[in-house]
């Protein structure tokens, strides 16, 4: 009868546990405010891929066009080989959520010396 009182007092405490359990990473999570403006987060030096990925974390993925600009006109496919040296609109201007449709990020390989076209 011991054995069955423990594993009940056990389980209850494994239950009483879960909810509480439940919220642990609360403070992980960054509410925003219902209107709250989009502001161009700053992107340089950040790879591609990463950069766009910020971007539209920003604007709630609203659908947004992502011009990337690269040396010598270069065709840039893969986002993991480039890094941002230049962003237009610039970071920390604010964004409208009527009006912009398009970031423009400027490119260049990892190292490189020459930022966009």
């Amino acid at each position: 009868m011991a054995a069955v009182s423990m594993c009940a007092a056990a389980a209850g405490a494994v239950a009483t546990a879960g909810p509480a359990s439940a919220h642990a990473d609360d403070a992980l999570i960054q509410y925003k405010e219902p209107d709250a403006p989009w502001v161009m987060p700053d992107v340089k030096d950040k790879v591609l891929f990463q950069a766009e990925h910020e971007v539209e974390g920003v604007v709630d993925n609203k659908a947004l066009t992502f011009k990337t600009v690269a040396p010598n006109h270069e065709a840039v496919y893969n986002l993991e080989d480039w890094v941002v040296c230049g962003e237009s609109p610039s970071a920390g201007s604010e964004l409208s959520k009527e009006k912009t449709k398009s970031v423009t990020l400027l490119v260049e390989r990892p190292g490189g010396e020459a930022c966009g076209a």
